[in-house]
């Protein structure tokens, strides 16, 4: 008695089952789509049919995909009935993941049109099309039905290999019904399976393997959860695709997203979409526009990526890609043959070039006649934007500036170590800066010339050129403390200068100027060949024959730390101490101009007149150099109006000229240089062997002499002259 009453409750409820089950009024039958009919010239819309995939691909060899009902859910297809002078009314389904629309009609794919016979493939999208026949039995629960959208990379008979990055063609089972089966399809809904992805421009496609990470579905979004617990996230409807791996029966899926980081991706540019590819023509051009693989032309960038897997051996695992690149001027191919094309990737997705380094690259396989290939018929190079030979022009007038420079500065240092008067303490500071102005200049002329093929020459002259600036910034910080103390100190010291006391002050300003130039390179070369940060490995010479990282990039810290921050801090001191300087000296002077010329000791005011000469001459220099670098700083953000930083750039690279000018071209350093010369080099020599170097020291002498003097002066004055 009791089996029976269970065994009537299970059939009742299978019957309740079986009667409520959802029905799915689908126009064409499974394996179908619809096609859009138009008979007439004037392509008055006329009425539906229905296509079969495999009718479509041998009759009008075009591919359609239609929908996929779960199993679950009973089928009744047919296209509503047309009445008399009323055409059936088409709804197009926008909203995927809800409930269908309910109405007297039907649901389906509409994939094609046809026109007097000939068809072709429209955009595929879901539409219902309303009977104008009513039928009050039409009662369903079709309300709970859901389309969900899911998209396939590849199309049907392909599989994605994610080791080549593009779709070919495998005998294995990579259905969209398999790949709704590993997806864990819900037998109760309805799916949509496209094919292919397009992200938009500024969008990488991102190759995300089942090895790495756990996809699931929720809807028409896809869950990604990365294995290594350091990454995952959603994907939208139609910002994604899967497919099976070509190699194996793993799932691999496609996501468009402008973060790499997020998946912890590495990131390159490809100048044509997934499956496409650029061909060389024998004159050695190419055509821009793209075509379509006919065989496995296999988009191959091993040997960019082999260098850095040496370094990271996981940076691989996950590539992103982003399809296209849009250039003002035309395109050029790299060719690694030629010395000024040699390229390689870096860490961070950019290019390396010998003249330049970014993200304005793409890379992409070439086809060509075995003449023009380097290696068979199919090979792997860069493309950049053409650079007009305007940006060559600049490169050559940049070497030249720096040449002048050089000469300028080559000048000045003969001058200073040749003339005796001008080797004080104040001529060796000098001597100091010059000379390492001329190294880093030197070494950045060097290396705008042409590229450095060694990367230990240009590791070498990249260090040469931190040095000679870190030196040359340091030793104006000890002109312009010099300068103040010798206005501003309080030390008591005897009135006339001995040679051993500047002998012993320029050793400490050695100390420091070389100590901290010494420290800084010392440090961050140790830091180079042993990193221990990203922010303080300088990768010296790696790329450029500078710091590795491209100018304020989010890879720019090193330049910043160890280069930026010390100059700005060097020349911020300098601008207080010609601050501080500038309100001492007019304290003095105007001391000195409340009594009278003869009322004032005559060796104060000499030295004071040279104090005041030496301070214009540091504050020059400060001003020449302090404000090129700020505007260095600031060209990095700032680059328009073009002119006026092209104005900029020369100034600064003729700042050798700038600095013989201000050290040499002087009318007491010119009668120095006369008088060091020998005789039978001395312009306008007399004859009886007095030089005009002499007459002018004797008439210096005279003016001096005739000068009163007077012992009573101002304590304020007295203790400046007890000051050395």
């Amino acid at each position: 008695m009791h089996l029976l009453i269970v065994l009537s409750a299970i059939v009742y409820a299978s019957v309740d089952i079986v009667q409520g089950a959802n029905v799915f009024h689908k126009c064409c039958p499974n394996n179908h789509s619809l096609m859009k009919v138009f008979d007439d010239e004037s392509f008055n819309f006329s009425s539906y049919k229905c296509l079969d995939r495999e009718s479509a691909w041998n009759d009008y060899n075009i591919t359609i995909t239609p929908l996929f009902v779960g199993k679950n859910l009973s089928v009744e297809d047919g296209i509503p009935e047309t009445c008399d002078d009323v055409p059936i009314e088409e709804v197009t389904v926008l909203d995927f993941d809800s409930p269908l629309q309910v109405f007297n009609g039907c649901h389906d794919r509409l994939v094609a049109e046809l026109y007097n016979g000939t068809v072709k493939t429209v955009p595929p999208s879901i539409i219902g099309l309303k009977s104008c026949v009513k039928k009050e039995d039409n009662k369903t629960s079709e309300d709970n039905l859901i389309i969900h959208k899911y998209r396939k990379c590849c199309p049907r008979g392909q599989s994605y290999d994610s080791n080549f990055h593009l779709c070919r063609e495998s005998e294995v089972n990579n259905s969209e019904e398999w790949l709704l089966k590993r997806l864990k399809m819900n037998d109760n809904d309805i799916y949509e399976v496209d094919t292919g992805l397009d992200c938009a421009a500024d969008e990488y496609g991102l190759e995300l393997r089942q090895r790495f990470f756990s996809l699931r579905t929720d809807g028409s979004t896809l869950k990604i959860f990365s294995k290594k617990g350091d990454g995952s996230g959603d994907a939208d409807e139609g910002q994604w695709c899967v497919d099976r791996e070509f190699s194996s029966s793993e799932l691999v899926a496609r996501v468009c997203s402008s973060n790499c980081t997020q998946y912890g991706a590495f990131c390159v540019r490809k100048c044509c979409p997934i499956g496409y590819h650029y061909n060389l023509k024998s004159s050695g051009s190419f055509d821009v526009k793209c075509l379509l693989n006919e065989d496995d032309v296999l988009f191959n960038i091993s040997h960019y990526t082999k260098p850095l897997l040496h370094e990271n051996p996981e940076i691989t695992d996950i590539m992103g890609f982003r399809i296209g690149m849009q250039c003002s001027s035309g395109y050029e191919m790299l060719n690694q043959s030629v010395e000024r094309d040699q390229h390689h990737l870096k860490p961070d997705g950019s290019l390396s070039s010998p003249s330049w380094i970014g993200g304005g690259y793409c890379f992409e396989a070439f086809t060509c006649d075995n003449r023009s290939c380097p290696d068979g018929n199919t090979f792997i190079t860069a493309v950049k934007c053409y650079e007009s030979p305007a940006n060559e022009l600049k490169f050559q007038i940049s070497f030249v500036f720096l040449a002048i420079s050089n000469v300028f500065l080559a000048l000045t240092l003969l001058v200073y170590i040749s003339v005796p008067e001008l080797r004080n303490l104040h001529g060796r500071n000098i001597i100091s800066h010059v000379s390492m102005m001329l190294l880093a200049y030197c070494c950045l002329a060097r290396a705008k010339h042409s590229y450095v093929a060694d990367n230990t020459v240009c590791t070498l002259i990249g260090y040469g050129m931190y040095f000679g600036f870190m030196a040359a910034f340091a030793w104006l910080n000890v002109m312009c403390f010099d300068i103040w103390w010798k206005f501003g100190s309080l030390i008591s010291v005897q009135p006339v200068r001995k040679a051993s006391s500047e002998l012993r002050r320029f050793l400490w300003y050695s100390l420091y100027a070389w100590g901290i130039t010494i420290l800084f390179t010392v440090v961050m070369l140790i830091l180079d060949k042993y990193p221990v940060s990203d922010y303080l490995d300088a990768n010296m010479g790696k790329d450029y024959c500078w710091f590795g990282s491209p100018p304020n990039s989010q890879e720019d810290w090193p330049h910043y730390i160890f280069f930026v921050i010390p100059m700005g801090l060097e020349i911020s001191i300098n601008f207080v101490l010609w601050v501080l300087t500038a309100r001492y000296c007019a304290k003095v002077k105007s001391e000195m101009q409340r009594f009278q010329t003869g009322s004032v000791d005559n060796s104060v005011k000499k030295r004071f007149i040279a104090d005041r000469a030496m301070y214009m001459l540091t504050g020059k220099l400060w001003i020449l150099m302090g404000v090129s670098w700020i505007f260095e700083i600031l060209a990095t953000t700032i680059s328009r109006p073009w002119w006026f930083w092209a104005g900029v750039n020369a100034i600064n690279e003729l700042q050798g000229l700038s600095i013989f000018i201000i050290l040499v071209m002087k009318p007491k350093v010119y009668h120095l240089i006369k008088k060091t010369l020998p005789s039978w080099m001395k312009p306008g020599a007399q004859e009886d062997g007095t030089s005009p170097s002499a007459t002018m020291l004797t008439t210096f002498q005279s003016q001096s002499s005739s000068m009163g003097e007077q012992t009573n002066t101002q304590p304020s004055l007295q203790n400046y002259a007890k000051q050395s």
